[in-house]
């Protein structure tokens, strides 16, 4: 009888230790949440902002365990920025929260979504399920470090102090209400010890937040794989060495499908599907098609050789550089060849390290042939790694023109060669081919009526013009000249483009045998 009431006793006991337990979450949740938001509500110094969140259907980004054993089961892991959203109800969420009024006016964002008659500010954004989105406490941090942002010492002391999951949810909140200056000072701190996983969750941040960093994430990771599949020799960034110096293994970025990247870490495996970068892959090719695309209207150029050596030794004294200049004398391109007849790279601009597949790369000149072919590819990844590579993240690289002498080496006359010429905009080849000299038997010479682009005569004086019969007039697409002994005229028409017209005169100027 005693045990049983004993046992009743602690029966209740435990149930009303239970009661004092829910009533104290209950109690804490009013005193420490509720009752300062009814509070803050009725305050006129503070203004509702909602943040409405609309999420796409495609999940982007997944975290999971790596399975070690049969028993282990597969599980979505809880990550500081990969976070999957249960959109089964809906596919809009809402934040809500309450700032202070004076907030107003010092943001743009702010003022241009405040709706004076509701007294409320709605804030539309774009989300993707397995980014995550700011939270509440998120949101009160980047307001409350706002006010102390421009107090340096103190700004920095209290961000260097938050966890990297506190710091991924400022970050985000400073892009959401577009703050640059916590926002940079936010990538200089991860900047300073970044590793791979890290340089892959700031492009997801990046990208679907839209910060002026995307552009930069984007070509960081796409060199990483770059370097990783072994193309990239060289680290040229300070990140990129950062990353590799912090323990990147070869085999950690990897594919799955054509679109997914897939990152491996020891405990975890990451996978991003790819299509959220394809907007920066269009924005990368449209960059670059300023050089591959065919000009439309006529343009001049020189093109300038830096050799200082003795007539007749122009084979030696390597590298070899060659600058092609507008009218205004600005560098627009730059070929470097290391030996004879190694492969030509070509760049946008000079640089102090020429390193192939590097931010600047455009593409190179190979040899064929011993010399009487050459095949001009654009700044892609080989075909053989295509599978290597996710799509967006690069693409394979393109025979942009395939040049071939079909003519012996002479002394008197130029070379004839027939090219190949891959057009961006029509996704075909076009033939162009050496358009014949005359024989001017007075002068006792081959001539060419090239006005002054040509000054000196030289075998290196040429018309390329569309293929066929010779004796009917073509169009024509190059014209190229000698002007002194280092520097050349190149006349670009409609139908070629400012790389290939350079890759060209450059063959042809360096290809052995061509000499007055």
């Amino acid at each position: 009888m005693a045990m049983q009431n004993n046992q009743s006793e602690i029966k209740q006991y435990q149930q009303e230790k239970e009661e004092r337990f829910q009533q104290s979450l209950f109690k804490d949740q009013i005193q420490n949440i509720d009752s300062p938001i009814q509070e803050i509500s009725n305050n006129p110094d503070f203004v509702k902002v909602i943040i409405i969140c609309t999420f796409t259907n495609e999940t982007i980004a997944t975290k999971e365990k790596i399975i070690c054993s049969e028993n282990d089961a597969l599980s979505i892991e809880k990550d500081d920025v990969y976070e999957q959203q249960d959109l089964s109800d809906c596919v809009k969420k809402e934040i809500v929260i309450y700032i202070e009024r004076t907030f107003i006016e010092c943001s743009k964002l702010l003022k241009s979504n405040y709706i004076e008659k509701l007294d409320v500010i709605k804030l539309p954004i774009c989300s993707a399920n397995g980014i995550r989105i700011p939270n509440e406490y998120d949101i009160k941090q980047f307001f409350k470090l706002s006010k102390i942002k421009n107090n340096n010492e103190e700004f920095t002391k209290q961000i260097h102090t938050m966890d990297t999951k506190h710091l991924y949810g400022l970050l985000i909140s400073s892009l959401v209400f577009q703050d640059a200056q916590i926002e940079e000072a936010l990538f200089e701190l991860f900047f300073q010890n970044i590793n791979l996983e890290n340089a892959i969750k700031l492009l997801l941040i990046s990208v679907q937040y839209e910060s002026k960093k995307q552009h930069y994430f984007y070509k960081l990771i796409k060199h990483l794989y770059y370097f990783s599949k072994g193309l990239l020799k060289e680290t040229y960034d300070n990140q990129l060495e950062k990353i590799v110096q912090n323990g990147m293994k070869p085999k950690q970025l990897q594919i799955e499908k054509p679109n997914f990247i897939k990152l491996i870490t020891q405990l975890h495996i990451f996978k991003i599907n790819s299509t959220i970068l394809y907007p920066l892959f269009k924005q990368s090719e449209s960059f670059l098609f300023q050089y591959y695309k065919p000009v439309r209207e006529k343009k001049s150029f020189t093109v300038y050789r830096n050799l200082d050596c003795p007539e007749g030794r122009e084979q030696s004294d390597f590298p070899h550089l060659y600058y092609l200049k507008n009218r205004e004398n600005q560098t627009v391109l730059v070929a470097v060849q290391y030996e004879m007849q190694g492969d030509i790279l070509i760049f946008q601009e000079y640089q102090e390290k020429f390193i192939k597949y590097n931010d600047n790369y455009l593409g190179l000149i190979e040899f064929k042939n011993q010399g009487r072919e050459f095949i001009v590819y654009d700044d892609g990844y080989p075909e053989y790694m295509e599978n290597n590579f996710p799509q967006w993240i690069g693409r394979k690289k393109r025979r942009m023109l395939v040049f071939d002498y079909f003519s012996e080496k002479r002394y008197d006359k130029p070379r004839l060669f027939d090219v190949k010429c891959f057009n961006v905009n029509t996704n075909q080849q076009d033939e162009i081919i050496t358009k014949e000299p005359h024989y001017d038997e007075s002068k006792g010479s081959f001539t060419l009526q090239l006005g002054e682009i040509a000054l000196i005569p030289s075998t290196r004086n040429f018309i390329l013009q569309k293929k066929g019969e010779n004796n009917v007039e073509q169009q024509v697409y190059l014209c190229h000249g000698k002007q002194n002994r280092h520097t050349f005229h190149l006349e670009l028409h409609e139908g070629i483009s400012v790389f290939q017209g350079f890759c060209i005169s450059v063959v042809s100027i360096c290809s052995k045998g061509s000499c007055e």
